[in-house]
């Protein structure tokens, strides 16, 4: 169960990739991930419309290059992703790399919207479903912070 809940963390932190807000400038340099580089936290969570537990959200997520590295609950994954930047709202599709065992290749399918230092991702592990909107409620939805 623990592997499952991080499970839909380690990809709700793979929303820093993109920008909703803005100019078309500013969308495309949020989705370089070399801007995403750093430390994140997170400050909310649902998991089919309901809130996460506080133990998930003390989890250490990081960016580096094109990869998300999530620690938390005793368990590590590693993420690769893309983003495309030119759907409205921006698309992400995710798959882990590094994980539990059963866990890589498994992939996700989201949407993502960064303003500022605040990143909301929305996504479902549901290969068929994208979701449409940021409410969490057939799958998942994340709202991140950069750490300063």
């Amino acid at each position: 169960m623990k592997t499952i809940a991080l499970f839909g963390l380690t990809l709700g932190m793979l929303g820093c990739l993109g920008l909703t807000a803005g100019a078309e400038d500013k969308k495309k340099e949020a989705a370089d991930p070399l801007k995403l580089e750093g430390k994140y936290t997170l400050v909310s969570g649902k998991k089919s419309g309901t809130a996460i537990d506080e133990e998930a959200k003390k989890s250490k997520i990081s960016f580096a290059g094109d990869k998300i590295t999530i620690e938390g609950m005793g368990i590590k994954f590693v993420m690769g992703y893309k983003v495309d930047d030119k759907a409205t709202p921006m698309t992400i599709d995710m798959e882990i790399l590094e994980g539990p065992e059963g866990t890589k290749g498994a992939k996700a399918l989201g949407i993502i919207e960064v303003k500022e230092d605040v990143v909301k991702l929305a996504y479902s592990i549901d290969k068929e479903k994208r979701p449409k909107t940021f409410e969490g409620k057939d799958g998942f939805l994340f709202e991140l912070k950069k750490a300063k």
